[in-house]
């Protein structure tokens, strides 16, 4: 019984880590890369099957090169850059318990290579799996957000790739706290901060938790919390809606997305605007489908919405123009030519503009029994595909079919990688998660 706890409690601690469902960082020129991650698994309930509803133009003529980077004894989870292209943001998971230590270190725009080597550039403070930080943007420049293992709030400013600025919050602290992002506001003061609480312990599924609680800061009056939205978690290993449809900043706007049970059971997609005077939580979508893991996106003066659609292997592309009250589907991207029988479940897509031209990368991975099955067991591919383009490109970025997660594009002087983790090792439990950088035609 012992040992099912800990393997229980180990699986929901490595969700958190599975999706690049973090997101900061906002797709931008060269110059200004494209950053944004997510923290906690999007989580869909059984991924046992997977469609393809549309057909899609065969992959453009690439071939994939991917290389291992930093340290192969150092486990890298949640790695995520910062909006200005600058920097690199990552948790070192340096036990099983899920603690391990915050860190920074710069990025050559040329190569792609970290600085230094290894990572470990600024040792910003130690944290766990679930107070990791994710970076944000403001008019003072780049900066991250996370909380220590007590629930202690810190803003940290990197003033190089080794030192940084750390900041201690006056938000009262809560150790229940997981999933913190900061928004990517290029040009303005200040900015918000959202996370998910808990009930009574960590994990977005744990059965120990009724209900989970969507809150926020304003960063210029942080000892106020604001509560957004309570929703029960439903019974045994599932997750409520806004896990499943993961909360996520719009890039370039304060909008909050994050999912929510819709009356004929899908989960859709609410907003809440903190650019408007009055703001309240809003449906955007109403379509079929269940959303997962959705993207937000300000640009061109338009707001792109980019979820996967249930457990298949297939992404909607919505828009919205000023002065609509949903979202309208403007595109659906399909991986071509897969490597895989059966592949289900994208996740992390995440946006780059790169030449004027926007594209998205994503993961998929084969059909399991269920999400844990799919993310953490399953072979994977990294996909870069062209977002409403004519004619619609797509190219497989990676060149095996290892399990693979967190795909995070990295826009450089001259041309994009997209990093990704590879959890290598005899099972999850004692696997270390390597960082590996894969190439792509986009240069």
């Amino acid at each position: 019984m012992k040992i099912n706890c800990i393997f229980l409690a180990l699986a929901l601690l490595l969700a958190s880590l599975a999706c690049r469902f973090s997101a900061s960082g906002s797709p931008s020129e060269a110059a200004t890369p494209t950053s944004d991650k997510s923290t906690l698994p999007p989580a869909p309930t059984n991924p046992t099957t997977s469609s393809t509803p549309t057909a899609s133009p065969p992959p453009a003529a690439f071939t994939p090169r991917t290389v291992m980077v930093g340290d192969p004894a150092v486990n890298y989870a949640n790695v995520e850059f910062t909006a200005d292209g600058q920097y690199m943001v990552w948790f070192e998971l340096i036990d099983r318990r899920g603690n391990g230590i915050v860190w920074h270190c710069g990025v050559d725009p040329q190569t792609g290579d970290l600085i230094p080597a290894d990572g470990k550039g600024f040792r910003a403070f130690e944290s766990d799996i679930y107070g990791r930080a994710n970076p944000g943007l403001d008019a003072d420049g780049a900066y991250y957000i996370g909380a220590d293992r007590a629930g202690n709030l810190f803003l940290v400013r990197p003033t190089s790739p080794t030192s940084g600025e750390i900041r201690s919050l006056p938000t009262p602290p809560n150790a229940l706290r997981r999933a913190i992002y900061p928004t990517v506001l290029p040009g303005q003061a200040g900015g918000f901060v959202f996370w998910i609480r808990d009930e009574t312990t960590h994990g977005a599924s744990n059965p120990k938790n009724e209900w989970v609680e969507l809150q926020y800061i304003a960063l210029e009056n942080p000892a106020e919390v604001y509560i957004i939205e309570r929703q029960t978690r439903p019974r045994g290993l599932g997750f409520a809606p806004l896990d499943s449809g993961f909360a996520r900043w719009m890039k370039g706007k304060p909008a909050l997305t994050y999912g929510f049970a819709a009356e004929d059971g899908t989960v859709q997609v609410r907003m809440l605007d903190l650019s408007l005077p009055n703001p309240l939580p809003q449906a955007v979508t109403n379509d079929p489908g269940d959303k997962i893991d959705p993207y937000g996106w300000f640009w061109n003066g338009q707001e792109f919405l980019i979820p996967g659609i249930n457990a298949e292997a297939r992404l909607h592309v919505y828009i919205r123009a000023s002065g609509e009250s949903h979202f309208n589907l403007a595109e659906t991207i399909v991986p071509p030519a897969s490597g895989l029988s059966q592949p289900a479940l994208v996740q992390s897509a995440e946006p780059i503009l790169f030449g004027g031209q926007a594209y998205v990368a994503y993961q998929i991975n084969q059909a399991g029994r269920n999400f844990w099955d799919v993310t953490f067991g399953k072979p994977g591919e990294i996909w870069l595909a062209t977002l409403l383009q004519s004619p619609a490109q797509q190219w497989l970025l990676t060149d095996s079919l290892t399990a693979k997660a967190e795909p995070e594009p990295f826009v450089g002087a001259t041309q994009v990688w997209v990093f990704y983790n590879v959890a290598e090792g005899r099972s999850v439990l004692d696997a270390v998660w390597h960082l590996y950088r894969a190439e792509t035609p986009l240069r």
